[in-house]
């Protein structure tokens, strides 16, 4: 069975936070994709995550925050980092990856110790963060494993619609609108010698590259340096 849908001009957020707050999974519109979203300090909800959408492979989830100043509570911000790139890209739809300083759940962050935060211009979106006055792990809302696909409401019904407890109906996304095929947040993580780029998405290169001259945009060349953290910390493990 389909889970209650809601209309955004309806009385949403008193119902979503609600559900929100009692470990529940929501669908929620953004300003690219349809995201399944939860409560980020909730061990069980972020289990639950991982469960609807099947994911089975290594997929950190990214973090968004109720507001961009609130950031040091839960990521070490480097001595190096300019603090105003946070005042000025964020809310933005885009993602830094810092070494954690909250204890996030294990799953959530795989392991790694290091968590992508955001804060998104989306108003419902925002609204939901600052309800719950804490921070909501989001990804795309839909069954892993059919790559960078565009998602709209009805893509994440059909997906996974019976499997959470809420569906947020905003009607067509910016992104949809737009016909952008930039549909996810851009990432950048800053966790090693250098920052590099994990994904172009909404916010251009060209707005990021002020801020970090230099910026590795080959994605390739992340992918090798993650890697080869993930391997090490599995030898530490074993």
């Amino acid at each position: 069975m389909i889970a209650p849908i809601v209309k955004s001009d309806e009385d949403f957020l008193p119902r979503a936070i609600e559900v929100l707050k009692r470990g529940g999974l929501v669908i929620s519109p953004t300003t690219t994709n349809y995201n399944l979203i939860c409560d980020a300090t909730n061990a069980a909800a972020v289990s639950r995550i991982f469960a609807v959408k099947q994911r089975v492979k290594f997929g950190p989830l990214p973090v968004s925050l109720p507001h961009p100043a609130v950031a040091g509570r839960y990521v070490e911000l480097p001595e190096w980092f300019n603090h105003a790139v946070l005042d000025d890209l964020l809310p933005g739809e885009i993602s830094f990856v810092f070494k954690q300083k909250y204890p996030f759940p294990d799953q959530l962050t795989c392991g790694l110790h290091s968590v992508a935060i955001s804060c998104t211009t989306h108003p419902i979106f925002r609204m939901l963060t600052q309800g719950i006055d804490g921070p909501i792990a989001a990804t795309s809302a839909n069954l892993s494993g059919q790559g960078n696909i565009f998602v709209p409401l009805a893509k994440a019904i059909e997906d996974i619609g019976h499997l959470v407890d809420l569906i947020i109906d905003a009607g067509p996304t910016a992104a949809e609108l737009a016909g952008s095929g930039d549909r996810v947040n851009t990432i950048i993580d800053l966790t090693f010698d250098r920052p590099y780029l994990v994904r172009a998405g909404w916010v251009g290169l060209d707005k990021v590259k002020p801020y970090f001259p230099d910026l590795v945009t080959d994605t390739a060349r992340y992918q090798q340096v993650l890697a080869q953290r993930v391997a090490e910390r599995g030898e530490r493990a074993a």
